[in-house]
């Protein structure tokens, strides 16, 4: 009788253990891991979040699958020849939210090579999966300051504006499906729409579920975003210690170059008057950028377009926006800046080589910067419908669905921009756009 009791109570005892053991491990375990770029093409930066302390935050990487999965399954001894990056991981506290964000810099990176990784802590065995990316074409004799000159092939998505409302799940989908061609998301702020005033919303754990169903795409390529109007709650100190992008909380601006491109994003949520620090940042980067490469691709991005025709609030704020315009978009005009990308509004819609409100060239032959809208892939607060008539001259193409946006970069001269929509996955704007000289 005792036998049996003893028995049965060892039992559950042992299974209250176990439950225990995986609760803690769950605790520790990574969530949301995500890459981005840094302003060096030999880095790659990796961040996620745990709900407690496990250690200092920890990347073991190496070149061939089967070399990390050995060190895997040894439990993580020695003995196996994996390269591991580490760092001290930030404590992140807000009214209805606690826990620890883990940013981790990898370096010394060799081009164009694919690297798989898993990310964890010190104290307790608690990894991720393996996970994998792919570095840029560089050149290692290079410093980071100088750029390639010549284009490497590549593809990335982009939108804005996505939330988890009612065409999100499917465009999440739609992106799964095609991950395999993206080298790179920009996702051009309102992230996910986590400032809310509800209790359940505007605080870390929106971003945190939100960033679990990207997962399969932030732990393959750089998620690269900018801030909004909806990610700006409290301070953007939650915004920078989740994304970790090369820049600060105070100056959420930055740069980087990719394959022969340069990318610049822009905060729209700061100050871009003349003068002020943002500003004088933009001016300075563009002209060192074409100090060392005179003719190459610019591609620009940021929350809050400078050109949109919905009925909305912003888009009918045409002198505010008027004023941006002569600020930045002197400096795109001057340093050549072919494409600008935004959300803010949430509809599609793509200009004409555009400056000062009047069309210059063509796509052909561009005489000023192309400007394309992508506020689509479904947020909370819907699409919007309605636009203003009669359409604007530099207006092309324009609607309101849902999907998200393919920028192909082809080579020097060629880029191609797509629309794809979310219903039967078809592309629902096409346009080539050929590198202009902008007088």
């Amino acid at each position: 009788m005792f036998g049996l009791f003893g028995s049965s109570l060892m039992t559950i005892v042992f299974i209250y253990l176990v439950i225990n053991i995986v609760l803690s491990d769950e605790s520790i375990r990574p969530q949301t891991v995500k890459l981005a770029f840094t302003s060096n093409p030999s880095e790659m930066v990796i961040s996620w979040f745990t709900e407690k302390e496990n250690g200092d935050s920890l990347v073991h990487f190496s070149e061939t699958h089967s070399t990390l999965l050995s060190w895997t399954k040894l439990q993580h001894k020695s003995g196996v020849n994996v390269t591991t990056s580490s760092a001290q991981p930030q404590n992140f506290t807000s009214d209805t939210w606690y826990g620890l964000s883990h940013t981790v810099l990898l370096s010394n990176l060799s081009p164009l090579t694919t690297y798989f990784y898993v990310v964890g802590g010190t104290s307790q065995v608690a990894y991720s999966q393996i996970f994998k990316f792919t570095t840029q074409a560089f050149d290692i004799n290079t410093t980071a300051t100088e750029p390639m000159k010549k284009v490497t092939p590549f593809h990335i998505a982009v939108y804005g504006d996505m939330g988890n409302g009612d065409g999100y799940n499917e465009t999440v989908a739609h992106l799964k499906e095609n991950m395999d061609r993206y080298n790179m998301v920009l996702h051009v702020g309102d992230i996910s729409y986590c400032d809310y005033d509800k209790v359940e919303q505007g605080n870390q754990t929106v971003w945190n579920d939100f960033l679990k169903e990207l997962e399969p795409i932030t732990s393959k390529v750089p998620y690269m975003t900018t801030p909004g109007n909806h990610d700006v709650f409290y301070s953007l100190t939650a915004y920078q210690q989740t994304f970790g992008m090369p820049a600060t909380s105070d100056e959420p601006w930055y740069s980087f170059n990719y394959n022969g491109v340069h990318f610049i994003s822009i905060s729209s949520e700061s100050d871009l008057s003349p003068f002020t620090k943002q500003y004088q940042w933009i001016k300075a980067d563009l002209e060192q950028y074409r100090r060392y490469n005179p003719n190459g691709w610019i591609i620009a991005y940021s929350h809050r377009p400078y050109y949109c025709s919905t009925q909305w609030d912003w888009c009918r704020k045409q002198t505010l926006r008027a004023l941006i315009e002569a600020t930045v978009g002197s400096l795109f005009q001057k340093y050549n800046v072919d494409i600008f990308l935004a959300g803010h509004t949430h509809a599609y819609e793509r200009t004409y080589p555009v400056y000062q409100q009047l069309n210059i060239g063509n796509y052909d032959y561009p005489g000023g910067t192309v400007h394309m809208v992508i506020g689509t892939p479904g947020n909370q607060e819907g699409l919007d419908k309605d636009f203003i008539y009669p359409t604007p001259d530099w207006s092309a193409s324009r609607f309101s669905t849902y999907g998200y946006a393919q920028l192909q970069v082809q080579n020097e001269t060629h880029i191609l921009w797509q629309f794809l929509g979310n219903q039967d996955r078809k592309i629902l704007d096409q346009q080539w756009i050929v590198k202009g000289y902008f007088d």
